[in-house]
């Protein structure tokens, strides 16, 4: 039978770490919790689940703090998974069944970013080997020495009827962005080419009010790793073309040429599409806007693949209705406008206020 071994690294984690750990109950064979100095229940949490808990000193590296949580495992397989995230699998789907084919060296999860948003493809589970690790002082990523040890062997990374949640994005994130940025700067300056961080660090800038220096960033980005070999690092360009995009239509500038290259490298880039209507819209294009959103609001969200890239779904319901209906606002089809609109409240109505 093949043992699942749960790797956490965690700080602070008491609101989230329950829920996770909950959620792994019967799944995995063991969860491994690493601590990197919680001040709150953390610890007493972990324990009371049953966990194996170590402590460590923070080294200012999240790679160091996961390959210390991957050492302490015993499992034949690793599941990585964060304290604010929960596993989510269909009754009668078993991990250890999963994961039981001698082919593969990892396999992918539907992985959902964030509450509202479709799921994504995401490396979460692979097999328990010295040389597969973890690498970045943030963003920390074993997808190089995985696939290195895919391709020595001559394993595939399959995709596992597995999911993961996240919810550690839901609600105010400011207090993250000072532990966050020199990470990401120092990342930068060591790791060049890897698009996520120049993608994270323009939305750090972004969300502490330095939207010239994440328009700056977020552009250099495109040209210092806008060439890539993997799907995952394309998708992670088009989410550097989604940020440039908007900070460029919030300054008033031209975003199409980011735009057209976006959608060449992942036509399915819906993000892009939904940016790429707004924008016409703001130059009179009305139609043709409409036309875009058409397309989008044709799209069930609840029935879209997971593929390279998550997308918020108000661009498929409320957002492209809203957009919309400003179009046929300039369009002068008020009526229209207002049954659009009038059609989303239907859909979505409002709680009913306490008896």
């Amino acid at each position: 039978m093949t043992r699942v071994s749960a790797s956490l690294i965690v700080k602070n984690e008491e609101r989230f770490l329950y829920s996770c750990l909950a959620s792994l109950r019967g799944h995995v064979d063991e969860v491994v919790v690493v601590d990197t100095g919680s001040s709150d229940r953390t610890a007493e949490i972990a324990r009371l689940a049953g966990a194996r808990l170590l402590h460590v000193d923070w080294t200012g590296s999240f790679a160091d703090a996961r390959n210390m949580s991957l050492a302490a495992c015993s499992g034949d397989w690793i599941l990585y998974i964060d304290a604010d995230e929960c596993l989510r699998l269909e009754p009668g789907v078993t991990l250890s069944v999963q994961l039981s084919r001698p082919d593969w060296a990892g396999a992918m999860v539907k992985f959902r970013p964030k509450s509202g948003y479709t799921s994504y493809w995401e490396h979460r589970l692979f097999r328990r080997h010295p040389s597969i690790f973890f690498e970045g002082k943030i963003h920390e990523s074993h997808l190089r020495s995985l696939t290195a040890f895919a391709e020595l062997h001559g394993l595939t990374i399959g995709r596992a009827d597995v999911s993961i949640d996240h919810y550690g994005y839901d609600g105010e994130q400011s207090h993250k962005h000072p532990r966050n940025l020199p990470l990401l700067l120092d990342s930068i300056y060591t790791t060049p080419s890897r698009p996520y961080y120049w993608y994270h660090l323009a939305e750090t800038y972004a969300a502490l009010g330095r939207a010239e220096d994440a328009l700056e960033t977020g552009e250099k980005g495109l040209r210092v790793a806008g060439n890539c070999a993997s799907e995952r690092e394309a998708a992670d360009v088009n989410l550097i073309a989604q940020a440039v995009v908007r900070l460029r239509i919030d300054s008033g500038r031209d975003p199409s040429e980011v735009i057209e290259d976006a959608l060449r490298r992942f036509p399915e880039d819906y993000a892009i599409r939904f940016l790429k209507a707004r924008w016409l819209l703001g130059r009179g294009e009305a139609r043709t806007a409409i036309a875009l959103l058409d397309e989008l609001l044709a799209i069930d969200p609840d029935h879209l693949p997971p593929g390279a890239m998550a997308f918020d779904r108000r661009i498929f319901g409320s957002a492209a209705r809203e957009l919309k209906a400003a179009a046929l606002v300039k369009l002068g089809d008020l009526a229209a406008a207002g049954a659009l609109l009038r059609q989303g409240a239907e859909r979505h109505p409002p709680a009913s206020a306490p008896a």
